[in-house]
């Protein structure tokens, strides 16, 4: 039996939801800054163009960010884990069930396998990694 688990990051805005946001912050920054054009205090609206443009390009690093995910197969005897950006593979590494040892670090989960050590599941929070953890190694433990 195979079991396909695929882990992304949290996101609370839909690309749309995103797109109308900006939209309606960009439309907020012109008006204000037109109203203070209009009284002479031109200068507001070049700062204004400038907060605009950074929240532009620290939202285009959040999305690019979200594209990043992990998929984990397990099957009865192997684990296959691998690092996607959006539909391409970075990285793709297979290990045996009954070698692997699984740990909870800081702020990832990580595989000893080999003796190397693999870092995965980073984004997820610490509750989220303790049960990641425990599917994996339920797993393992009924398919021996």
């Amino acid at each position: 039996m195979t079991r396909k688990l695929h882990i992304k990051p949290n996101r609370s805005l839909t690309n749309l939801q995103i797109l109308f946001f900006l939209f309606i912050t960009g439309f907020l920054i012109i008006f204000i800054g037109g109203r203070f054009l209009l009284v002479g205090a031109w200068p507001i609206i070049i700062f204004g163009i400038v907060e605009f443009s950074i929240l532009v390009v620290c939202t285009y690093f959040f999305v690019k960010s979200l594209k990043k995910t992990e998929k984990i197969s397990l099957e009865s005897k192997s684990m296959q884990l691998e690092r996607l950006d959006g539909d391409e593979v970075i990285e793709q590494n297979s290990y045996n069930l009954n070698w692997l040892k699984i740990k909870n670090e800081k702020n990832s989960l990580s595989v000893n396998y080999a003796g190397k050590k693999k870092f995965f599941a980073s984004f997820l929070s610490e509750d989220r990694r303790k049960k990641l953890k425990r599917i994996i190694e339920k797993y393992s433990s009924s398919s021996s």
